[in-house]
């Protein structure tokens, strides 16, 4: 990130502090006047600018970071974990953790369903989808194919 990009940056977290902190234009220029000596952010330097960033946080303005969804990680969506445990509870003869785990090693090449990366659970999905259709389920459905229940 450039110098110029980041005291951008600040600037605009410093305004965003201003609201969310609920400050008059009046309470804000002397606030920050206090902190830095200036009134204006357009003045101030990036050091300037982090430290009224810094004194915002002791006076109540939380920086929350931002949360990533596991998908912009690259990793399994929520959706195709609970798929796959969906269709695991329905095709599975030992439907216990272990052996969901122990399948998903040998599909995905990865320990547990939380280091599954989309492309991974697509393929354990299809590797499910097709352990379904051998033994006789529609998995859109999970209906008896063609009228047979094996038991």
């Amino acid at each position: 990130m450039t110098t110029e990009n980041k005291r951008k940056k600040l600037i605009q977290l410093v305004h965003i502090g201003k609201s969310k902190m609920g400050l008059s234009d009046d309470a804000y220029c002397a606030f920050l006047a206090g902190i830095t000596g200036k009134e204006s952010c357009a003045e101030m330097t990036a050091r300037q600018l982090e430290d009224a960033l810094r004194a915002m946080r002791r006076h109540g303005f939380p920086i929350e970071a931002r949360r990533v969804r596991p998908e912009e990680k690259g990793r399994a969506t929520l959706e195709q974990l609970e798929y796959i445990k969906g269709l695991w509870a329905a095709c599975a003869r030992n439907k216990s953790e272990v052996a969901m785990r122990t399948f998903i090693s040998k599909i995905a090449k990865v320990k547990s369903l939380r280091f599954l990366t989309a492309g991974s659970a697509r393929s354990v999905i299809l590797a499910l989808r097709d352990m379904m259709a051998k033994a006789g389920y529609d998995p859109d459905t999970s209906e008896v194919l063609h009228g047979t229940e094996k038991e």
